[in-house]
């Protein structure tokens, strides 16, 4: 058995914005046609280490694609210089379960809720916009504009964040 494992920048290599976009149009018309099996995520409570790991199954009947994405957020890594939040996504062979691939959950859970806003942008936006609005100066923040961007010509982006500091680094990097 070979298991790939993919890093955040594999991931950003392999998905262009576009490709993610049009990826989740046709999750999203799977889930709408039921032929999806999105289970409520389990929640695992780490209490001594005041953590919790979160675990979000998910198989697509007519692609035929199984994953799983497994989240973990404990608030105390910021004292240790760590991140708060980790995820994985493992990607399993449906007819088998065979593990296929492991990828960084973290920029894929941004680009999917990025792709998911350009969707939506893609198919209930005038085809006339050209100003968008972000709310949330953070990764997600960041795929969202890049999606709205790719499905219209965006001229002018408004981008709020309670924290005014963090908006206005979204500023000079977008």
């Amino acid at each position: 058995m070979k298991l790939r494992l993919l890093s955040k920048q594999d991931v950003q290599r392999a998905v262009p914005m576009r490709q993610a976009i049009e990826i989740v149009k046709r999750a999203f018309a799977q889930l709408s046609a039921g032929k999806a099996v999105v289970p409520i995520r389990t929640q695992l409570p780490v209490e001594k280490h005041e953590g919790i790991a979160l675990f979000m199954p998910a198989y697509l009947s007519e692609s035929d694609d199984l994953a799983v994405k497994i989240v973990s957020v404990f608030p105390r890594n910021l004292d240790r210089g760590l991140p708060t939040i980790f995820a994985l996504v493992v990607v399993l062979e449906a007819d088998t379960g065979r593990p296929l691939a492991a990828m960084d959950g973290t920029y894929l859970t941004a680009l999917r809720t990025g792709a998911a806003s350009g969707a939506a942008t893609d198919l209930l936006a005038r085809q006339d916009a050209h100003v968008a609005a972000i709310f949330g100066a953070g990764a997600q923040g960041r795929t969202q504009l890049l999606a709205v961007c790719e499905v219209r010509d965006i001229e002018r982006a408004w981008v709020y964040d309670v924290n005014p500091e963090a908006a206005r680094r979204y500023i000079q990097e977008m």
